[in-house]
């Protein structure tokens, strides 16, 4: 066993869990990338260690801030490298590594929530509500003590409906956040090991989704088209998450052309940062979308595309 290796990581787990409750904006950056040092120990060690790992920065953040953090740096980074670490280690094919990663702390804090809501007889989207109106209240009268009157009262004006399609939407936006992040650390272990390795890596200009992937989006944009609003619902949560799918394989493209055109990693990921901070990102979703049948890059076998 590399106990120099496993204290390293566990230092650097801390950190990054750590960062994002002492540093401002900065610090929850860094805080999403906590699941790398476990997702590289477990990977170019082997899983007995990786779980140890995280056990030791569980421990030690339980010591540092309780608890509570201890369990939340578990069922949210924890699986998620935990999950993200197996894929690689079994090969699988990126996407099915991000959503293994992505959708593990997902599954597990998803269904313990809703089994003790349920059973405690209360409606999972009625408390999601219920938190989303509280927090407004509190943000609001946070801004009020601040002195903030403009601020306080923009927040309070916030519409019921807004706070009511959230709360429904809420299930689409995490999950796609949670693959998003653990497909960006997933790229991040990846480039670490190639390069330590020398091996090289297949960069993200080379990254298509599944073909098939696309009768998802299809049927998320057939059910928003339903009256019915527990269909129309399902169909939004859909479509967020296919959404950022194709938003990737959008800025993969982009990526492949800056890398054509020679621009320096440094200037390619300002641009694509910027395109995708504007309206212009949803442009770059449809070139991924259209990209199935144009295959811009010329990724696919011969007759792959649909």
């Amino acid at each position: 066993m590399n106990y120099r290796s496993l204290l390293i990581a566990t230092m650097q787990t801390v950190g990054l869990f750590v960062a994002g409750g002492l540093i401002p904006l900065l610090g929850q950056v860094l805080a999403l990338f906590t699941p790398v040092p476990l997702i590289l120990v477990s990977v170019r060690n082997n899983r007995k260690e990786g779980i140890i790992t995280l056990a030791a920065a569980c421990a030690l953040v339980s010591v540092i801030a309780g608890w509570q953090a201890a369990a939340a740096l578990f069922f949210s980074f924890g699986l998620m490298a935990l999950g993200t670490a197996e894929g690689m280690r079994r090969r699988m094919k990126p996407e099915r590594i991000a959503l293994l990663g992505g959708l593990l702390p997902i599954a597990v804090v998803g269904a313990a929530l809703t089994f003790y809501l349920l059973k405690v007889g209360k409606n999972p989207f009625t408390e999601v509500d219920a938190y989303l109106r509280e927090t407004i209240a509190t943000a609001a009268k946070t801004y009020s003590d601040l002195g903030l009157k403009e601020m306080a009262t923009m927040v309070t004006s916030i519409p019921d409906a807004f706070v009511h399609y959230l709360a429904r939407l809420l299930p689409g936006i995490t999950i796609a956040t949670s693959v998003a992040q653990a497909a960006c650390c997933y790229g991040i272990v990846r480039a670490v090991i190639a390069r330590n390795q020398g091996t090289g890596e297949t960069p993200l200009a080379a990254w298509h989704a599944p073909d098939s992937w696309v009768w998802g989006l299809i049927a998320a944009l057939t059910f928003i088209v339903v009256p019915q609003e527990t269909v129309r619902l399902m169909g939004w949560n859909l479509a967020i998450l296919f959404g950022v799918v194709y938003l990737a394989q959008g800025a993969a493209i982009v990526e492949h052309y800056f890398r054509k055109a020679r621009i320096k990693t440094f200037m390619r990921g300002l641009i694509i940062g910027l395109i995708l901070a504007m309206p212009s990102i949803v442009f770059v979703i449809a070139l991924g979308v259209v990209d199935i049948w144009a295959d811009f890059r010329k990724v696919r076998a011969p007759g792959q595309a649909a």
